[in-house]
């Protein structure tokens, strides 16, 4: 079975939304996007792939295992 992460659990916000206020913003980093729509700040489990979305541009990750 595959899985995909798609967003932010913690903060219900899909990586798509994410990307939008990005580029709506013209931010560069997490700690920009933070400021503005609360992510990443409970677990902690959606950092590395919003990294890999900045870094990519993609919004739906397979699941990181290491």
């Amino acid at each position: 079975m595959k899985f995909e992460v798609t967003k932010c659990i913690c903060y219900d916000t899909t990586f798509e939304e994410m990307k939008a206020i990005m580029i709506k913003y013209n931010l560069r980093t997490v700690d920009e996007l933070i400021k503005i729509k609360p992510v990443a700040l409970n677990c902690k489990l959606c950092l590395p792939y919003i990294n890999k979305m900045i870094a990519t541009g993609d919004t739906v990750f397979e699941v990181i295992t290491n």
